[in-house]
């Protein structure tokens, strides 16, 4: 089997200036948070949970799009848009309904995580704000999903380059002009996803369409079997990220800002891994042959071996700038100092990490999401049991050495579980 490893290196290349431009709204949407004060942070901080939520709906909807336009064009199939209408018409429900769902029971759910009073109807509006901002940009992002899964990943950079600069610019403009705080970050959203989806679709259109009826019972079947899985691995996370709330319950409110600040500016640096895990989901979709197993094992080997050099230099980045990068997120000193020492000691472990999250993602693009989830799953549930045994009061420091050694030791069981349950797997 020929490697995989160049055109994989190719299409990464191209997804990964799309993720940056992803990361630069989310850097961009932190420090104007922060900008606006603790409190908005604070909002932040309680609102994570609940956009792993919406996250799930999301990268559902795209890896759905993406792997099911992959096996259209190995197939020959031209009607790579037919699905989208369905994609976008579930998808869009479901954030419907989370919306729905938070805004009935926020009574309890807030109590749990034992939120402020004062800052309650915050929270509220802008989980509300945010999920209608994301039924919007649902267009842009599945209809370029659909265009990496085709091969077409440089268009599909571009598009997501311009709706970064255009959410940006508009989100300075209202929280210039008006008084919206917080909930300048879902309007500008929405209004740029206006823009940036009409776009999108119509270079999609273009020589991909026509889109098919809006509930397809094939394209809701695709959503079931590769985008399902998908959407509760971030289920998953959501419980994880509100276990680790609920771990920290009897810390201060500076350890929990700054612990998720933490988590939040690590996650700017995991775009690489899921760059490296699309691109060689792509060279390997798009590779013909009728028996999958040794193109999608080659597609795992590139994936890795690009991932574990990359990711030892950006672990020695963010090890090196911790200081300067946490003050960039925030302007409250002590708030600052926890979120450095928890890059302090997650830094060293992303060589692994970024190994681990690229074999997830490469797996989830193949088809094989149902793998990810079982081996997330079993990663997750013992992190959180070892957490809540810890003795309380539990600060941000305590279970950040514990999310370092997870990084440690998951790797090298996740690579040798991914490569043993795709060497059973039998091809139709």
């Amino acid at each position: 089997m020929t490697s995989l490893v160049a055109p994989a290196v190719r299409f990464s290349g191209s997804i990964l200036v799309g993720l940056l431009a992803g990361l630069l709204l989310q850097v961009f949407t932190l420090a104007f948070l922060g900008r606006l004060g603790g409190d908005a942070l604070y909002v932040r901080a309680i609102f994570t949970p609940i956009g792993f939520l919406i996250l799930a709906v999301t990268e559902g909807v795209i890896v759905a799009a993406q792997v099911s336009a992959g096996i259209a064009t190995r197939s020959g199939r031209a009607a790579v848009a037919r699905p989208l209408p369905t994609f976008l018409l579930l998808g869009g429900g479901v954030l419907l309904l989370v919306a729905g769902v938070f805004t009935a029971g926020s009574g309890p759910i807030l109590d749990a995580l034992a939120v402020a009073p004062a800052v309650r109807a915050d929270v509220v509006s802008f989980v509300v704000a945010m999920c209608l901002a994301t039924v919007v940009s649902l267009v842009p992002w599945g209809g370029a999903a659909l265009l990496r899964g085709i091969g077409r990943t440089a268009a599909s950079s571009a598009l997501a380059v311009g709706f970064t600069v255009l959410a940006m610019v508009t989100m300075v403009v209202l929280g210039a002009t008006t008084g919206l705080g917080v909930l300048a970050v879902p309007v500008a959203t929405a209004l740029a996803a206006v823009v940036a989806g009409a776009v999108t679709l119509g270079v999609l259109l273009r020589g991909h369409g026509p889109p098919g009826p809006w509930l397809q019972r094939e394209a809701a079947v695709t959503v079931w079997t590769l985008g399902a899985p998908v959407a509760v691995t971030f289920l998953l996370l959501s419980t994880v990220n509100f276990g680790f709330l609920r771990v920290l319950r009897d810390a201060t409110a500076i350890d929990v800002a700054g612990f998720n600040l933490g988590q939040g500016a690590t996650t700017f640096f995991m775009v690489v891994a899921l760059a490296v895990g699309s691109g060689s989901a792509v060279a390997a979709n798009l590779r013909p042959g009728a028996v999958r197993r040794p193109i999608e094992a080659a597609g795992l080997s590139a994936a890795v071996r690009i991932a574990l050099p990359a990711y030892a230099l950006i672990g020695v980045l963010i090890f090196v700038t911790r200081e300067p990068l946490s003050r960039l997120f925030t302007t409250d000193p002590e708030v600052a100092r926890v979120t450095a020492e928890y890059l302090m000691w997650i830094g060293p472990t992303f060589v692994v990490f970024g190994g681990t999250l690229a074999v997830l993602s490469y797996l989830e693009q193949i088809g094989h999401a149902r793998t990810a989830l079982l081996l997330n799953s079993v990663y997750f549930a013992a992190l959180l049991a070892i957490a809540f045994l810890l003795p309380q009061p539990v600060t941000a420091l305590t279970l950040t050495k514990l999310l370092a050694a997870g990084n440690t030791l998951g790797f090298l069981t996740c690579w040798l579980s991914a490569r043993y349950l795709l060497s059973r797997r039998s091809d139709p």
